[in-house]
């Protein structure tokens, strides 16, 4: 196994809490999540999960230091079923309903670790959370178009800091190992890296701009969104739009530049 998976510690859930066993070729997706909280610990949520019957799941949860399995890889965990958000038309969201599913999927929790009213993943844990991702991947031959945000298959708002498509690409750029993946940066100086603001400040607002259309786009950036829409790195909605802040450009040139994007439209 891998350092990260080597380090795992385990708490099992409630039997309640899960469903039963797969084999290792259902395991199809790798999906993020966040819990919402603040202040809280890997540990703390798998004790909860394992003392507390609510008929919901994860098999990771990770923070700065620990990562905590709560349902084994070759169990179903309940994470990403429910029913699909209503506001999916206007957000993007749930474009992987029915296909990326409980039984298909492994679940990554990312926790809340500050307590700064963001309720958002610090550093640290973004990239522990991605280190661990990486080697679910080659374990279990998940192609990085297949890793994907439980918004992407519900709807809901999770990660609520990953739901912005250059905020996505970033994190998946940490996923690839890229060189200097860890703190992307965008052209224009401001910082990128997922576990940043999930938007611009309305300072940052005032001095950049969103591109709705990828005609609109900069040159330089033209290929490598296109590329992105058809990896389903990004999303577009129903008029074509895409809505990507100027900042967060740049990460999906690095994704193109490592072939990633290439790969995704081959498969």
């Amino acid at each position: 196994m891998g350092v990260m998976l080597d380090s795992v510690k385990r708490l099992p859930c409630h039997p309640k809490n899960r469903g039963g066993q797969r084999k290792g070729e259902q395991v199809k997706y790798l999906c993020y999540h966040y819990t919402g909280n603040e202040g809280d610990k890997a540990v703390n949520n798998a004790k909860y999960y394992q003392n507390t019957v609510v008929q919901a799941s994860a098999h990771y949860f990770v923070d700065d230091g620990e990562i905590y399995q709560s349902v084994e890889d070759l169990q179903i965990a309940w994470s990403v079923g429910g029913k699909k958000w209503a506001d999916c038309p206007q957000t993007g969201g749930g474009r992987l309903y029915g296909v990326a599913t409980n039984g298909n999927s492994i679940s990554i929790e990312m926790c809340g670790t500050a307590r700064n009213g963001q309720r958002m993943a610090s550093e640290a844990t973004l990239q522990r959370a991605a280190e661990l991702g990486r080697e679910l991947m080659e374990k279990y031959h998940i192609p990085i178009e297949r890793v994907v945000r439980h918004f992407d298959v519900t709807g809901k708002h999770c990660p609520a800091y990953l739901m912005d498509a250059g905020a996505w690409a970033a994190f998946k750029v940490r996923l690839s190992g890229a060189p200097g993946a860890s703190r992307p940066t965008g052209g224009d100086g401001y910082d990128t890296a997922a576990g940043a603001s999930p938007r611009p400040t309305e300072k940052m607002e005032m001095e950049m701009k969103m591109y709705h259309y990828v005609k609109d786009m900069p040159e330089w950036a033209r290929e490598a969104c296109t590329k992105a829409i058809h990896a389903g790195v990004v999303n577009m909605d129903a008029s074509g739009a895409v809505n990507i802040w100027e900042s967060n450009l740049q990460p999906l040139v690095w994704l193109d530049r490592a072939g990633l994007l290439d790969q995704a439209a081959e498969r």
